[in-house]
């Protein structure tokens, strides 16, 4: 078995149980608390990982892994949403 599949497979699996699991409850606790669990800082941060490595994955031409950042991007752009409309007005 190539060592880039199965890295490819792994980065998905973990990907996927991030953005799958702890990202979406971190979106229902902001949503029941009316308010962003999460800095605009660390929000800003991960939206430039998961692009970057969406840029990563599609130049070098591993489009597994690219399904789960494609889900994060969109998982972590909800959370920018939610800090946009929960934060505190000055």
């Amino acid at each position: 078995m190539n060592l880039i599949f199965v890295f490819s497979i792994l980065v998905s699996v973990f990907s996927l149980a991030l953005v799958l699991i702890a990202i979406p409850a971190q979106i229902a606790k902001n949503y029941r608390e009316k308010r962003s669990g999460q800095p605009l800082l660390t929000i800003l941060i991960a939206l430039g990982f998961y692009a970057s490595q969406i840029g990563f994955f599609i130049a070098t031409g591993a489009y597994l892994p690219l399904i789960s950042f494609a889900v994060g991007i969109i998982m972590w752009s909800i959370t920018l949403v939610q800090y946009l409309l929960y934060r505190k007005s000055l």
